[in-house]
């Protein structure tokens, strides 16, 4: 049965029994054509958003996805930079940057000797700024599962030397932690120990105790 509605157009698809829909205007999004992309029966289209991406909605989601998904982050920055005292205080990412300011300047934090008390310090940009530093977090992939990390571990907080990593293996870039580069590739003893199935223990006594490395340091365990 053929589908007798029409749109402002008043035109259908050649050869679908599908309302052509190229070039109305959701929100910021424009329809472009439509998609290749399928769930069942439902039809999707490609849309333009208004800041250059391209995103494709299903036919009964347009009116209702007005971006592709700019809209919500700007409404986001402007619900966490409003009223500080009341709704970042509550925000996980709040937390996050105020853990790290104390542990780099409040000697009654715990983790102060490790932190601040040997010169780990916090840049001037995110040091005066929870705008800055919220901005840096959503555009380098932040979100709740993650947890930040310096890469050098001998520098301080920055945007050049921070990155969201899961919590997990946060533990693999401790001041502890042995690395040890060979062959152009650079890890910790505990992966070294798990690509080449020689013992952690062994690796761990030959690098410390017999003071060897690469190549000697991963010789196979004479049997």
């Amino acid at each position: 049965m053929i589908n007798t509605d029409r749109n402002s157009k008043g035109q259908f698809i050649k050869g679908k029994n599908i309302i052509d829909k190229t070039g109305q205007r959701y929100g910021r999004l424009t329809v472009i054509n439509l998609s290749d992309k399928r769930a069942g029966r439902k039809t999707y289209w490609s849309c333009l958003c208004e800041c250059g991406n391209e995103i494709d909605v299903r036919s009964d989601c347009l009116g209702t996805t007005m971006s592709c998904g700019c809209l919500k982050k700007e409404q986001n920055k402007v619900n966490l930079t409003s009223n500080h005292s009341h709704k970042q205080s509550r925000t996980r990412l709040y937390h996050i940057w105020q853990n790290m300011k104390s542990r780099c300047y409040n000697p009654n934090n715990t983790r102060y000797e490790t932190y601040g008390a040997i010169g780990i310090n916090v840049s001037d940009e995110w040091l005066n700024s929870f705008e800055n530093f919220y901005n840096w977090a959503i555009n380098n992939g932040y979100n709740d599962a993650l947890t930040i990390e310096r890469v050098n571990i001998q520098k301080g907080y920055n945007k050049n030397n921070c990155c969201w990593i899961p919590f997990k293996d946060q533990a693999n870039n401790r001041n502890r932690t042995i690395w040890v580069e060979w062959n152009g590739k650079k890890q910790n003893l505990k992966q070294w120990s798990k690509e080449l199935g020689i013992n952690y223990g062994t690796l761990n006594s030959r690098y410390n105790r017999s003071g060897k490395r690469p190549p000697e340091l991963f010789y196979p365990v004479k049997r």
